[in-house]
């Protein structure tokens, strides 16, 4: 006795192949001769051909068949009826193999009409104008030719056998009008027949992903024509195809996912390993102009988690590989895909291992192309941010201290603003190594000035490395002077008290700090000079004030800077949890800031830095300190003299005393 599947289905012949990949003989039962066709040969798989009556089915059962699976299509209910029917006679157990519903991977902006059966949809139909293509395949067919007009305007996308074509021909429809494909089908071909056949209807089942149901959706949605859905039947109970496993043969599904750079470009940049990977793949997903470049039996444009993950939940393919341009590790998309995928696989009833392989990056490429070296470069990627002033800012900074800077492009729109950033920001005499359609048959490199970047207007794919021969030295410690400061009559932390205020904070990379009570902005352009990579909230009431530090991190193109206008603790809702807080002003409300802050503060604490000219103040902050939990506390008095030119004499003369309390905020003692 043998298990007995019924197929004609995707999870009818994953099945199959499951059981087959387990070393486990089975019998399945297909209709057609396409049904075998699309079956994997195998020493296993016992595959026989034929429609069966409830009679043949009961005696195959009996002579046979130790369990039935029924993975027959959800719209054949006479066949599954029968198969159940003959299941009870028989005395053999029956089980019900299901495709799960995925209307929530279609769209927000599809149009979708329900219908319950095909009549109803055809009698729609006869109400519409323009061509309609009709993705139900070719057993019902004559229900929508069976109005003229309706029937003149159909284009009818069936399987490649004599028993479609024949359908076809008998409903009257003949030559450009049947289109003859074995899918699946990716959203793109979906919309390429759209667009050759001017199709102003798409009919369709509510098949599933494995069939195919979701993308059609996408490709209707993007060209902007109505779907008509033929609803599923009732509410099926059963098991999916991972389940059936899993109880009836013990077999727990695993998924093996492979995140691959592909390089620039060109296949015959590809690792040998990722090669390999992208050959064995049962699914593909990526960028659409890099699955083209590559055959698979299924293939999706998805490169972010919120879409790959429902295809696999959905497919559950032994094997499915991602593209990504480039190398994973650099400016990467699989740097936050790889994570989200894991943390999905932590969830997930199969077993799944995710691996990531390697490419050659661009920079590397345009690198040996150009025989510059890239140990002692900057690398830096305005692709995709070009419109971002923090990536921007970077890009600046490496140019200005650095003799080479690789940047990573987007397309001729990235070029041109490198060009205009670097003229305007007084880098205008750097020399470009321009790399275009690297690793492809047009690909060019060559040398350009910035000025000359503005004339670059053909599209494609770039890569440049800036040559900066005269190269700023870049410093090590702060760097701006108080004369430096648009000031105006707005109090300013001065320079020495700045310095030493700032060291006591213990500034780490990529640190969130406030800057309550801003004034000039001093102390936000101080650490926002520090550290690019951190951002730098300057908390202000006063309007002129709030001004003048937009002024100040204009002049020192600072954009990790943001301006906030308003009065603390207030102006402190809805921003980011900070990791450091200097406090230069405080209106009042020292305590009711700093009980803000402690209500934020996670485990780790918030270091907080506060300066004070008046005993009051000092007075608060001691009594503060007592009443909150805090940690390393230190306690100074600055006094600063400094010299000025009186005739031919330099006398010293005194800055007001400056009070710094620094300490670690934990929260507020119970």
């Amino acid at each position: 006795m043998k298990p007995i599947i019924f197929s004609g289905t995707t999870e009818g012949r994953t099945l199959s192949e499951k059981l087959t990949a387990s070393g486990i003989a089975h019998i399945v039962c297909v209709a057609t001769e396409y049904g075998e066709l699309v079956m994997e040969p195998s020493d296993y798989a016992d595959v026989r051909r034929g429609r069966l009556t409830g009679l043949e089915m009961y005696d195959l059962f009996k002579a046979e068949a130790s369990t039935v699976f029924d993975a027959t299509h959800p719209y054949a209910t006479d066949v599954s009826h029968n198969i159940l029917t003959a299941c009870r006679a028989s005395d053999r157990e029956y089980v019900r193999i299901i495709r799960k519903q995925d209307s929530e991977l279609f769209p927000e902006n599809a149009e979708i009409h329900a219908f319950d059966s095909a009549s109803d949809c055809a009698k729609a139909l006869v109400e519409t104008e323009g061509n309609i293509l009709l993705t139900t395949g070719s057993k019902e067919l004559g229900i929508y030719a069976a109005d003229e007009g309706v029937r003149n305007r159909l284009f009818a996308r069936v399987l490649p056998s004599h028993e479609s074509i024949t359908l076809c021909e008998e409903a009257g429809l003949c030559g450009k009008h049947i289109i003859a494909m074995q899918g699946p089908f990716s959203m793109d071909t979906d919309l390429a027949l759209i667009d050759q056949f001017d199709i102003k209807v798409l009919v369709t089942k509510s098949s599933g992903a494995a069939g195919g149901a979701p993308d059609k959706i996408r490709a209707a949605a993007k060209a902007g024509i109505p779907v008509y859905m033929i609803g599923r039947p009732a509410e099926e109970t059963g098991l999916s195809v991972d389940e059936t496993l899993a109880k009836y043969f013990g077999i727990r599904s695993r998924m093996e996912i492979d995140l691959i750079g592909i390089g620039p470009g060109s296949k015959g940049l590809l690792t040998a390993d990722a090669s390999e990977a992208i050959g064995k793949a049962d699914i593909l997903f990526g960028a659409s102009r890099m699955i083209r470049d590559f055959r698979s039996s299924k293939a999706y444009p998805y490169y972010r988690a919120e879409d790959i993950i429902p295809v696999l939940e959905e497919e559950k393919p032994a094997k499915a590989a991602i593209l990504f341009s480039g190398d994973t590790g650099f400016y990467s998309g699989a740097g936050k895909l790889a994570p989200a995928l894991r943390d999905w696989a932590g969830k997930s009833d199969s077993e799944c291992s995710i691996r990531i392989h390697p490419g050659i990056a661009s920079f590397t490429y345009l690198a040996s192309r150009s025989g510059v070296s890239y140990q002692d470069a900057e690398l830096v990627s305005i692709h995709g941010c070009s419109d971002d002033k923090r990536a921007n800012s970077k890009l600046l900074r490496s140019v200005k201290y650095s003799e080479k800077t690789f940047v990573l492009l987007s397309g001729d729109k990235d070029v041109r603003l490198l060009g205009e950033l670097l003229t305007a920001n007084g880098l205008g005499h750097v020399h470009i190594i321009l790399g275009y359609q690297l690793s492809y048959p047009e690909e060019r490199v060559g040398l350009i000035r910035a000025e000359d970047c503005k004339l670059i207007t053909e599209s494609g794919l770039y890569t440049a490395i800036v040559i900066n021969d005269r190269p700023e030295v870049r410093p090590v410690a702060p760097v701006i002077s108080d004369e430096e400061m648009i000031r105006s009559k707005v109090p300013m932390t001065k320079e020495s008290v700045r310095h030493l205020s700032v060291l006591r904070l213990g500034l780490t990379k990529g640190s969130v700090v406030y800057d309550i009570g801003s004034g000039t902005g001093s102390i936000a352009c101080e650490i926002a000079s520090l550290d690019p990579d951190g951002t730098v909230y300057a908390i202000e009431m006063k309007e002129e004030a709030c001004d003048l530090i937009r002024q100040n991190a204009d002049q020192f193109r600072l954009s990790n800077i943001e301006v906030i206008e308003g009065k603390a603790p207030d102006a402190l809702a809805g921003l980011e949890t900070p990791t450091h807080v200097f406090i230069g002003g405080s209106s009042g409300n020292l305590r009711q800031i700093l009980e803000v802050l402690a209500a934020k503060s996670p485990v780790s604490g918030i270091r907080v830095v506060i300066n004070a000219v008046s005993l009051e103040t000092m007075a608060e902050i001691n009594q503060v300190i007592r009443e909150m939990e805090v940690t390393d506390v230190l306690v100074e008095q600055v006094s600063v003299n400094r010299s000025r030119e009186l005739g031919s004499y330099h006398l010293m003369t005194a800055e007001n005393p400056v009070m710094i309390a620094s300490f670690t905020l934990k929260g507020v003692k119970l």
